[in-house]
């Protein structure tokens, strides 16, 4: 039981928590750490201004859907794919804004409190590896796939004697060809960067969480596992009372334990389920749309290029937001045989029979089915992930 910790002394989950926290703060999320980010007044005035600045952005996606006519296959294309799938990307800012107390609550809990009684550090270990490997690839397939349009309209400029439009919006009209229509393109093209921004601190966010979540159960398997530990060395008579005793009340400490994880899976329920049902959502439709694209667009390699790289960014996104949401319920089954497993054989009667009714309700609970589910009814695993996949195919099929 060395990994025991009773004293507030912050760990690696901490630190890398609250650093995580300062990115997410420049990237426009509130406060979702026990410390405050401080920032000055400036800071949240041009913070308020980018967010009206992004509603705007939004809004303009929206309207186009009904404004422009002659416009290209690709751009018509786009046209829907953005006009669709930016609405629901920007409720992602909207319900953590909604949730930011419940995030807060569960962050301190699965990362501070139950840290605090105790943290195995190889899971630790494996845990922050694991979050940091996921957001990295995240950001850089989204990097990617911004890059991509900004390439192409560069092309369209150079080559073709068009205009530098990444994102088709309501204003400026497409056949504009002005300076000043130009400059407004371009102060587009970096307004959808901050926008992206924002909805990736989000994303990583969300999937951090969920891999904190799944590593605490693999955390609890630690920690029963280790209760043998207790009667590791043969002792007296007195001495073989008082690892009972130790025993009675580790396991306790561990039930306790258990019951604080499912508690921070019903939160994780509440405050990620508009992030995960969306991007399913963002999913199918975003891949349709780009399976379209490739059959009717011109076959360049710049647009070919685009559509992989934003095909990628978006299995890549929803993916790891359902593998780890998968590995929830992977991790959480595997703690009732942890719980078996701890040493109670170890205990004689009367002790045995009273552990052994706390255990058989301690399995009970555990046994039942942890799950995280998207639009309330369809959870979430790597088997829901690959038919949603499926079926982005299909509906194609279906259109095509």
């Amino acid at each position: 039981m060395s990994a025991l910790n009773q004293n507030n002394i912050p760990n690696k989950t901490t630190i890398f928590f609250s650093k995580m926290n300062k990115i997410w703060s420049i990237g426009g999320l509130p406060n979702l750490w026990i410390d405050d980010v401080h920032h000055n007044k400036i800071y949240n005035y041009f913070h308020r201004f980018i967010t009206v600045c992004l509603f705007i952005f939004v809004s303009l996606n929206i309207a186009t859907l009904f404004i422009h006519t002659s416009l290209s296959d690709k751009q018509s294309n786009d046209r829907l794919l953005f006009g669709f799938s930016h609405p629901i990307l920007i409720t992602y800012y909207i319900g953590l804004q909604y949730h930011k107390a419940e995030m807060r609550n569960l962050l301190t809990k699965l990362c501070i409190t139950l840290k605090n009684i105790y943290n195995d550090p190889d899971v630790e270990t494996r845990m922050i590896k694991r979050a940091a490997y996921f957001s990295l690839v995240y950001t850089l397939s989204i990097i990617a796939s911004l890059s991509s349009y900004g390439f192409d309209a560069l092309i369209q400029i150079i080559y073709s004697d068009g205009s530098f439009i990444t994102v088709v919006t309501a204003w400026p009209d497409i056949e504009d060809k002005s300076a000043s229509a130009d400059l407004v393109r371009i102060l587009i093209y970096v307004i959808w960067w901050i926008f992206m921004i924002r909805v990736s601190a989000v994303m990583t966010l969300i999937i951090m969480t969920t891999v904190a979540l799944s590593h605490q159960y693999k955390n609890l398997q630690s920690y029963f596992y280790n209760l043998n530990d207790i009667f590791e060395n043969d002792g007296d008579e007195n001495d073989l009372n008082e690892k009972e005793a130790k025993y009675v009340e580790a396991l306790k400490v561990g039930i306790k334990l258990h019951s604080d994880t499912l508690w921070c899976t019903k939160q994780s329920q509440v405050t990620c389920s508009v992030v995960i049902s969306g991007q399913i959502a963002v999913n199918v439709t975003v891949i349709c749309l780009l399976m379209l694209q490739m059959v009717n667009s011109e076959r360049t390699l710049v647009n070919a290029l685009t559509i992989l790289s934003t095909s990628i960014a978006v299995l890549v996104s929803t993916g790891f937001l359902m593998w780890n949401a998968g590995d929830v319920t992977i991790e959480a089954s595997l703690v009732p045989t942890a719980m078996f497993s701890s040493g109670w054989h170890h205990c004689r009667s009367p002790t045995s029979a009273r552990i052994r009714k706390l255990l058989v309700v301690a399995m009970t609970q555990g046994q039942k089915h942890v799950v995280l589910r998207s639009f309330g009814i369809v959870e979430i695993s790597y088997e829901s992930y690959l038919s949603i996949v499926k079926s982005s195919y299909s509906a194609f099929s279906i259109l095509y």
